[in-house]
């Protein structure tokens, strides 16, 4: 199918659909900026006991489980879905097999809050099953594309399998959950590292005068190559066995992420704040590597967030930004939305590490840093998710 003919049937397609289910990225997007603070602020009532969770998850599994296999699904499968088809030269997603997914993501947040009526099992399947067909869905792409993202079709399958197993090893206390927990944590970090390793140069490039965009490469190169590898083999030995070689090679990956970053060359594309944001976020990868390889076993939940509320939900808004925008036709009525956004994320991140190590109080620092986060995802809401809900505006009709 020719590229015309493919955009005609989009267009076709698109408009036959409500606004929300035109692509995967609307109403994925929205649900993952929303459900984020809801369950940052579910959290945080369960900390100051004003309600009590009713499920095979404790309280801190549950915060663990839907801040990684909840929110970051949610922002993934937006992404997934809406990049693929370019794999594969086929027509996106659109309009019932959305919504399927949309109601499928819905109701595992529900059953994994209350599932105390309906027991581990069948949260554990519902849950998981959902990236088992989300990594079907990318391998078929995959498969008609000649191979190309099968890699992200792999991680999301481990993914998938990382989240069953939470549940079930949360529920019967047989194995260590933490293992699983890690599991999640280390995919996104890789996805980060494959999926950010291709979008930042580009962008970077993209946002460069023309007579200085040869110096910064959008190509892959072989050292892109040895990050990714040496990240994997690094998250690999951490989720095996948080002490041992971990720190080394957690130490080696955080020492070639800088450095991977330092060669975008990042200061030169300060005027574009949808592309700096990006590349601010990146910079909580190194910093939350480095930070696990010398920290003490003790603070390594501490530390963990500069991962996970830092690098990985900070990537997330900046990258929900990014193509809201160009997805879209829109821009943000204030231009530094974007990276207002990845700046509360990230100084939440940054509280949360601290707290208890200070003059912050622990209670008051995690209080604070839960405000700070939920405020970043709060500016994307009221900037992006406008967008997401109405028409894309077409080249020349603004």
């Amino acid at each position: 199918m020719d590229g015309t003919k493919r955009l005609a049937l989009r267009r076709e397609r698109e408009a036959k659909a409500p606004i929300l289910l035109q692509a995967g990225f609307r109403p994925f997007f929205i649900a993952s900026a929303a459900w984020f603070p809801i369950a940052m602020a579910f959290w945080l009532a369960l900390l100051t006991g004003k309600i009590e969770l009713q499920s095979h998850l404790d309280p801190v599994t549950w915060h663990s489980h839907e801040m990684i296999f909840g929110g970051v699904g949610a922002a993934m499968t937006g992404y997934l879905l809406t990049a693929t088809p370019n794999w594969s030269g086929r027509l996106p997603a659109i309009g019932g097999p959305l919504l399927v997914m949309m109601g499928w993501w819905v109701l595992a947040r529900v059953i994994n809050a209350a599932a105390g009526w309906a027991g581990p099992w069948p949260a554990a399947l519902i849950d998981s099953g959902y990236y088992f067909v989300l990594s079907a869905v990318i391998g078929r792409e995959s498969w008609y594309g000649k191979g190309r993202g099968v890699s992200i079709a792999v991680l999301t399958a481990i993914f998938a399998i990382a989240c069953g197993a939470h549940h079930l090893a949360a529920a019967t206390g047989g194995l260590d959950h933490g293992i699983f927990a890690r599991a999640g944590i280390a995919i996104l970090v890789l996805l980060i590292s494959l999926v950010g390793g291709k979008l930042l140069p580009s962008f970077t490039r993209n946002a460069l005068p023309r007579d200085i965009r040869t110096t910064v490469t959008a190509q892959e190169t072989r050292f892109d190559a040895i990050v990714n590898w040496v990240t994997a083999l690094a998250s690999l030995a951490w989720i095996v066995d948080s002490k041992g070689l971990a720190p080394t090679m957690l130490a080696l990956a955080g020492v070639l992420h800088l450095a991977r970053a330092i060669r975008w060359q990042p200061w030169r594309v300060t005027h574009e704040p949808s592309v700096i944001s990006l590349h601010l976020a990146y910079l909580l990868l190194p910093l939350g590597l480095l930070g696990l390889s010398f920290i003490g076993e003790g603070r390594q939940s501490d530390i963990m967030h500069l991962l996970t509320a830092g690098s990985i939900s900070c990537m997330i808004l900046a990258v929900m930004a990014r193509l809201s925008i160009t997805q879209t036709g829109r821009h943000p009525r204030w231009r530094l939305a974007p990276l207002a956004a990845v700046l509360f994320a990230s100084l939440g991140a940054i509280v949360r590490v601290v707290s208890g190590t200070g003059p912050i109080p622990l209670q008051e620092g995690w209080l604070l840093a839960g405000l700070l986060w939920m405020f970043g995802f709060g500016v994307f809401l009221i900037f992006f998710a406008p967008m997401l809900v109405l028409p894309r505006v077409r080249s020349g009709s603004r």
